[in-house]
């Protein structure tokens, strides 16, 4: 006979939380199912911000003519929130501008509440975490010459976006992206044989709008991930998503905005990031009411 089991695992480590990252990790299994999740953040803030210009052209290098090349690379991730940059380009004029800014905060313990009434079968358990996480960033691309790729993808706890512009001879890009991380709930009802239902409800916002002229392939992509478990498949099916693709030569624009909310308590905090870009301090450290245009269209920017 099978021996019917359910077991919860819960591992939290901090390690010099000043320098170091927290981590925290669920895992419930029973006879037929599992669901599990693993949390990484720290108390972090970075900005980066640049300006290259010129032309990508051959150069003698001990008596070597070296090929003309470029090539860019930027990768950050905190809690989920993350934002990936590939750039590679040949022989050609070329301008690119970058503004980047994230910080995150890990300050609260992570809750679990575990409930089995005497006369039920069913466990229910609920997690709560509130390290809030916020990105902006901006990048501006000019090219013109033998040919260039860029591709960058953004996501925020299962939500992506992401762009492909490949093989161009001349290409325009100003993309920016806000990314911001609240809170994050969820919950697990399982029995000994098999998960009944479980949910993943992490308050985020995540934007992106990008404006492109492209003489090659450009691939758009996007999902919403929605926050019902599917058992069988181990997986939070998307609410939305599409993928394109375009051969030629193209205008294209798009804004993208998705957004979940799912507070467990009212929190009157304003949060106005834009400002302290500006020299003015905001009001709150995170809240729900920051999108796109607060950052980059921002009414306290001089």
């Amino acid at each position: 006979m099978k021996q019917a089991h359910l077991a919860l695992f819960f591992i939290i480590l901090a390690i010099i939380p000043s320098t170091s990252a927290d981590y925290w990790k669920a895992s419930i299994g029973t006879n037929s199912s599992h669901w599990s999740i693993d949390r990484v953040s720290q108390n972090i803030t970075f900005t980066q911000s640049s300006l290259v210009e010129g032309k990508i052209a051959p150069i003698e290098y001990r008596g070597t003519l070296l090929k003309p090349y470029a090539s860019y690379y930027s990768e950050i991730k905190a809690n989920d929130i993350q934002l990936r940059e590939r750039t590679s380009a040949l022989e050609g004029d070329y301008r690119s501008e970058d503004e980047m800014r994230l910080w995150s905060i890990v300050d609260d313990d992570i809750t679990i509440e575990y409930v089995k009434p005497a006369e039920s079968n069913v466990y229910t358990f609920t997690f709560h975490e509130k390290w809030p996480v916020s990105l902006t960033s901006r990048r501006t691309l000019k090219y013109s010459g033998s040919q260039i790729n860029d591709r960058d993808f953004e996501g925020n706890n299962l939500d992506f976006v992401g762009s492909n512009l490949l093989y161009n001879r001349e290409l325009f890009k100003d993309r920016s992206v806000v990314a911001w991380l609240e809170s994050m709930n969820a919950t697990v009802q399982a029995t000994d044989d098999s998960i009944i239902a479980a949910e993943l409800k992490p308050t985020k916002y995540l934007g992106y709008q990008i404006q492109t002229n492209t003489t090659g392939i450009a691939d758009f992509r996007y999902k919403q991930a929605g926050s019902d478990y599917n058992v069988k498949r181990y997986d939070y099916p998307p609410l939305s998503e599409g993928d394109e693709r375009y051969y030629g030569t193209y205008s294209l624009a798009r804004k993208i905005e998705m957004r979940s909310q799912y507070p467990l308590h009212n929190d009157t905090d304003e949060w106005l990031p834009c400002c302290e870009r500006y020299g003015q301090s905001p009001k709150g450290q995170y809240g729900r009411s920051i999108d796109m245009d607060m950052v980059f269209n921002c009414s306290c920017a001089p």
